[in-house]
This record gives structure tokens, C-alpha cells and sequence, in this order.
């Protein structure tokens, strides 16, 4: 894909996780919101990859698109890195680190038996 089709993936992306992140903070269920968050994590990761190869295809422009190239791709990841903190905003709101850290706790005492604290 050449960079119009990135920008162009990477915008329409964003603009689902916007509608996302609205439909996540007007709900009343926090299952229903965690879940919606978890869909607009994987488009922020999406966004972040499509930004990552911007940056790549950016340095095989000519000089002349070079420079227009470079700002369109910040204004982008600008978008993308406030859309991720709202995300992290709605994601803490609705207990989404509560289940992170209970998910992280588990599975490290599946990995040390005795809940981990070194003694033993």
C-alpha cells in the first residue's frame, strides 16, 4: 500500500474508534463498555502499525512531497495519540485496570505457585 491508502485506512480507523469511544462512555453496562474498549484497542494498535509504515514510505517521496508528507503523518499520530488517551480514560473508568492487574496477578500466580512472594 502506498501512503494515500494508509492515510486513508489510518483516518477511517480513527474515525471508527472515535464513534467507539462514544458508544463506550454513554453505556450503562461496564461489561458491554469494557468490551467495546477491547475492539477500539485493536484499532488504536491498527492505527499505530499503519502510522509506523507512514513513517517508512515517507522517506521514499520526492523532496517536494517529503515535507507535506511528514506533517500529515504528525497531525495523524497527534490524532491517534489522543484518541488513546481517552481510550485509557474510558478503559480505567469502567474497570478495565482493575481486570488487567487481576488477569496479570493470575497468571503470575499460575507461573509461581504461592502467589509469588519468594518465600518458599
Amino acid at each position: 500500500l502506498g501512503l494515500d491508502e494508509h492515510s486513508r485506512n489510518a483516518r477511517k480507523l480513527c474515525m471508527s474508534v472515535e464513534q467507539l469511544l462514544s458508544k463506550a462512555s454513554g453505556s450503562s453496562s461496564p461489561k458491554e463498555a469494557l468490551e467495546v474498549l477491547e475492539d477500539c484497542k485493536g484499532k488504536l494498535d491498527t492505527i499505530q502499525g499503519l502510522l509506523a509504515g507512514m513513517d517508512q514510505l515517507v522517506g521514499h517521496e520526492p523532496s517536494a512531497k517529503r515535507d507535506v508528507w511528514k506533517q500529515k503523518v504528525s497531525n495523524q499520530r497527534d490524532e491517534h495519540n489522543s484518541l488513546h488517551r481517552a481510550w485509557n480514560k474510558e478503559y480505567t473508568r469502567f474497570g478495565g485496570k482493575d481486570k488487567y492487574e487481576n488477569e496479570r496477578a493470575a497468571l503470575l500466580g499460575d507461573r509461581y505457585p504461592g502467589g509469588g512472594g519468594g518465600s518458599g
